[in-house]
């Protein structure tokens, strides 16, 4: 599978699951898929894509092969975007290891550590399909349970230098009902770090970035851009903690978007 051909100066964000991809692939939807990578073919000089996921790279090429998708994007921040590769135009992968640099080398301890302590709490973590297989993600599900705890775990991962998202499971992306995610990630890691990166490092405009997504851990990717939006499939969690969303769903709602400001300045 080949690259978007072209690469532009306005950055282009998208979340996979359940936002460029959709888990039911039904037909309508993976036709408004291919309308979505028609438009980003077209505009490829000036465009350059980023898929920001929580999914692994290996758990990502088998979605885009259930999809037959048909380009990669130009880079791709996956296991939630603690691992940064660039794509070159043929589809071959380079991993950008600057920025895991700062990473600490003790990171697993320091998530065991944290763990230890949240079972002492007499509150279980159960172990997400995957886990291990990424040297710098450790999630969790959390079921049923409620109460003042998510503040303690972020001040569990504070007190050893880590990063903790917490966000409601979406079934519909192959969750379970009624849980939440639990994710440990070193502190300059993320979707939203590696996006920061990715400005920081290239001659992007932040503020002429877009971004989509469709849960509580793509706000703050959203909001770091300058056109950060919600799909209107978006988990109630997400709509009730962000403002900006658009009317459609799935890549329809990404079309609606684009197609309009590209109309008016391409």
């Amino acid at each position: 599978m080949k690259r978007f051909t072209n690469e532009g100066h306005t950055l282009v964000c998208f979340d996979f699951d359940e936002t460029y991809f959709p888990h039911a692939c039904t037909p309508d939807q993976l036709a408004s898929v291919r309308r979505l990578e028609d438009l980003l073919e077209r505009y490829s000089h000036q465009l350059s894509t980023m898929w920001v996921t929580g999914s692994s790279l290996e758990s990502l090429m088998a979605k885009v092969e259930q999809a037959n998708l048909r380009f990669w994007p130009h880079r791709i921040a996956s296991s939630l975007g603690t691992e940064l590769y660039r794509i070159d135009l043929d589809g071959t992968f380079s991993l950008e290891k600057p920025y895991q640099a700062s990473f600490p080398s003790d990171f697993v301890s320091r998530v065991e550590r944290v763990a230890s302590q949240i079972g002492k709490m007499q509150v279980e973590l159960e172990a997400q399909p995957g886990f291990g297989t990424s040297p710098w993600i450790r999630s969790y599900y959390l079921r049923d349970q409620i109460g003042s705890w998510s503040e303690t775990f972020r001040m569990l991962a504070d007190q050893e230098g880590i990063a903790v998202n917490i966000s409601r499971c979406n079934p519909k992306a192959g969750d379970p009902m009624d849980a939440w995610d639990i994710d440990f990630y070193p502190l300059h890691a993320g979707k939203e770090s590696s996006v920061r990166y990715v400005c920081a490092t290239t001659s992007f405009s932040r503020k002429d970035a877009y971004a989509f997504g469709d849960s509580g851990n793509d706000l703050g990717m959203l909001a770091h851009v300058g056109k950060g939006y919600l799909v209107g499939n978006a988990t109630e969690q997400a709509k009730q903690m962000y403002p900006e969303m658009t009317t459609k769903p799935y890549a329809e709602g990404i079309l609606e978007v684009l197609e309009f400001d590209f109309s008016s300045f391409i």
